[in-house]
């Protein structure tokens, strides 16, 4: 054998090891995007069958409020608005962040209501209608993907005052000052 058939056949069996180690890259990329694809494809299925039917919101999921002081945080209204109703209220106090933060974070007082009803928050003289609750199919994820079956997930309330909510925070500039209440 000459030096150079040698080589030949040295250079075949390097191409043919990267090509199967090329190939099994391959595989479990594909693998991969194809749990992903099928995923996704099941959070939508799960989203139209499931999430969108659910009617009653599970309350207690927290609401961030901005710009208050603490004498304004002592006392905070909720309202439930069924149509044009109101059909429940309550009053909390809420004990302010200790630190300097702008921020503070209280649980909505409501264990149940339903979808379409409108949550109206009375704050520092202030109004905030909260509405357009839903439900979001998704996964907890791992360091490789989704880990466990899809959930619906409370996605909070989708509009302040009848604009879209952005972060979902009640900033206190942005409060209603005129507004006024519906009948009980």
């Amino acid at each position: 054998m000459t030096t150079r058939k040698i080589f030949k056949i040295i250079g075949l069996f390097i191409a043919v090891i990267l090509g199967v180690i090329l190939l099994f890259f391959a595989f479990i990329w594909g693998s991969f995007e194809w749990n992903r694809y099928s995923k996704k494809k099941e959070a939508i299925r799960y989203q139209k069958e499931v999430c969108d039917t659910i009617k009653t919101v599970g309350g207690n999921f927290p609401i961030w409020l901005q710009g208050f002081s603490k004498k304004e945080l002592k006392e905070i209204h909720f309202y439930l608005q069924q149509g044009k109703l109101l059909t429940r209220d309550t009053v909390i106090g809420s004990v302010p962040n200790e630190a300097k933060i702008q921020s503070q974070t209280i649980n909505l007082p409501f264990d149940k209501f339903n979808i379409d009803e409108k949550i109206i928050v009375y704050i520092g003289k202030r109004y905030y209608v909260l509405s357009g609750f839903s439900y979001t199919a998704g996964y907890n994820y791992g360091m490789f993907g989704p880990v466990g079956p899809c959930e619906c997930r409370c996605g909070g309330y989708e509009k302040i005052n009848g604009q879209e909510a952005g972060s979902g925070i009640l900033i206190k500039k942005y409060g209603l000052v005129d507004y006024q209440l519906p009948p009980r």
